[in-house]
């Protein structure tokens, strides 16, 4: 617990230090040049926390649930994803070459970060705040965890630029590339036309509020609800585990959903943040005043609908909206960012906006601590070093 509690703190800290450096550079740039094309993404302080990041993940043991059976797959040469091509393209250039598993999953990891650093990089000003949530929000975890879903999620990301400017092409490129990871990701095609308009669609607070209280209903209704569509649901599993695991079956979905009933304070704190996001959301969007704040904006709602209108534990019905429940953690940076700009004013908003931003940092520092404090051995999420284990197999 203390190693890891060390662990993620410097590295977490050591980003953040890098990522406010460039953001000051970015902009006292941009101011005495008065120019607009956007700076060079190709700068150590952006570059060296990437490769840090990518280093520290990489030499990883037992941090993400199934990072064991990625490392018995590598170590095995035995394919993790049946039909995601890229992914098994890189396990066996590492098969041949005799790859160490800490570089191969370091690969992995940069490819993860880099790419979604590399998607705001014309929005230098979230990088401290998008670091932050990372880490406190525990995205991290999933992508350790998820590797290939992840790689194709941080693809995905990159490919809204696409989203936003109607290039039809470059977007069905990246999300044809996404799918070489993780197949689900075709799914993601649909989106392009839905914005080929500046259309604001969750527009209306008293709706999204309407939309967000019904999730909770249809969650209390799922258990009953789903055995009347036992036959689809074995179906749709399986076709979901690609006929390799078995176990993706009713019985196992709802152990799940029993097993991983609880809730507790940082749980609440998250609905009643998303809650106040809905709320505040109109002064967000006349903030940042932008067709890719309103994308962002609706992919957050699709995914804080979607994360309470499914039990925790349905992993055959969550796992296609995983894409979306990233975009709560990048809609708190652009929240805590609008905080940042406006909490100068020396008024009663900015007084209040002071008091919520610097809440929001303490509060999350809390549960990202608790998290390591309260969690055990058994959770995959402590830091182990992989040269404290006794790892054997092919390379080693």
């Amino acid at each position: 617990m203390i190693q890891s509690i060390i662990v993620y703190s410097l590295l977490m800290g050591i980003m953040m230090i890098f990522s406010i450096y460039a953001t000051r550079n970015s902009s006292l740039q941009e101011e005495s040049l008065g120019i607009q094309e956007r700076e060079s993404f190709w700068k150590f302080e952006i570059i060296f926390p990437l490769f840090l990041f990518a280093v520290i993940f990489g030499m990883r043991y037992d941090v993400g649930g199934d990072h064991i059976s990625y490392l018995d797959g590598y170590l095995q040469k035995e394919y993790i994803g049946r039909n995601d091509f890229l992914f098994n393209l890189f396990s066996e250039i590492g098969w041949k070459i005799n790859l160490h598993y800490a570089f191969y999953f370091g690969t992995f990891a940069f490819i993860q970060v880099f790419l979604f650093y590399y998607s705001f990089k014309n929005e230098k000003y979230l990088f401290p705040f998008l670091t932050f949530f990372l880490f406190t929000n525990t995205e991290w975890e999933f992508w350790m965890n998820g590797i290939r879903q992840a790689i194709a999620l941080c693809i995905w990301i990159y490919s809204i630029k696409y989203l936003e400017l109607n290039k039809f092409w470059k977007y069905v490129l990246c999300v044809l590339l996404a799918t070489l990871f993780h197949k689900s990701a075709i799914i993601l095609i649909i989106f392009y036309p839905i914005f080929l308009r500046n259309t604001d669609y969750f527009k209306s607070v008293k709706i999204q509020i309407i939309l967000f209280t019904a999730a909770f209903v249809f969650k209390t209704l799922f258990s009953e609800l789903i055995f009347r569509f036992e036959p689809i649901v074995n179906y749709y599993s399986n076709l979901l585990g690609d006929n390799a695991y078995n176990y993706y079956n009713m019985d196992w979905l709802m152990g799940n959903i029993i097993e991983r009933k609880g809730t507790g304070l940082a749980y609440i704190f998250i609905i009643l943040l998303n809650l106040f996001l809905i709320l505040y959301s109109k002064k967000l969007k006349l903030f940042y005043n932008s067709k890719r704040f309103n994308i962002m904006y609706f992919f957050f709602f699709i995914g804080i609908i979607t994360t309470y209108m499914f039990p925790t534990g349905a992993v055959s019905f969550t796992r296609p909206f995983r894409y979306f429940y990233i975009f709560q953690s990048i809609m708190y940076a652009y929240f805590l960012y609008y905080l940042f700009r406006t909490k100068i004013h020396s008024n009663v908003l900015g007084y209040r906006h002071a008091l919520i931003y610097f809440g929001l940092i303490i509060i999350f520092l809390g549960i990202f601590l608790l998290s390591q404090i309260t969690s055990n051995e058994n959770a995959h999420l402590w830091y182990q070093f992989f040269f404290d284990q006794d790892i054997y197999g092919y390379p080693n």
